[in-house]
């Protein structure tokens, strides 16, 4: 008996719950289009300045030939991506002698055989890489009159961002 009551009550409640809806067809507009916007804009947090980034690439220690009278090729590399109001300078300070290492002797020497050393960006961005010519020449005089010896001296590139 209670397995009837129980398969006749299921069917019941299936029944009831396949009751059809009897509800009036209703026309839906769609809303009239709205227009929205999206701001995108660049994320400066990662830059290592707010005035932006540059590379500089300058050329490691170099030897020269003893008695070489050929230009040795001391060329560096600019890329810089600034703000608007900026540029970037590079100078290259030098003494123009090499010195032995008591400073008793020296031999002199010219970069770009006496021309410009310098490079001053005309605009806040340099890309690609521009290859900055730098030059250093001992002439055959300064070598006839030289003692044998090791001469050095340190060539400084001073890189700076400066007002446009």
């Amino acid at each position: 008996m209670k397995k009837t009551v129980s398969i006749l009550l299921s069917v019941l409640m299936l029944f009831a719950l396949c009751v059809p809806a009897f509800a009036a067809p209703q026309k839906i507009e769609a809303p009239a289009p709205k227009n929205g916007t999206t701001l995108v804009k660049t994320d400066l947090s990662e830059l290592p300045s707010e005035d932006g980034y540059f590379t500089v690439t300058i050329p490691a220690d170099t030897a020269i030939k003893w008695g070489s009278t050929a230009a040795v090729d001391l060329s560096y590399t600019v890329e810089s991506h600034l703000s608007r109001a900026k540029r970037l300078n590079v100078t290259v300070d030098a003494s123009g002698a090499m010195k032995t290492t008591d400073g008793a002797y020296s031999i002199a020497y010219q970069l770009n055989n006496g021309g410009e050393t310098a490079y001053h960006a005309t605009e806040p961005v340099v890309f690609p890489a521009v290859s900055c010519p730098l030059n250093l020449t001992v002439a055959q005089a300064a070598w006839d009159t030289a003692v044998v010896e090791t001469y050095s001296d340190t060539l400084t590139f001073n890189v700076s961002v400066v007002a446009a």
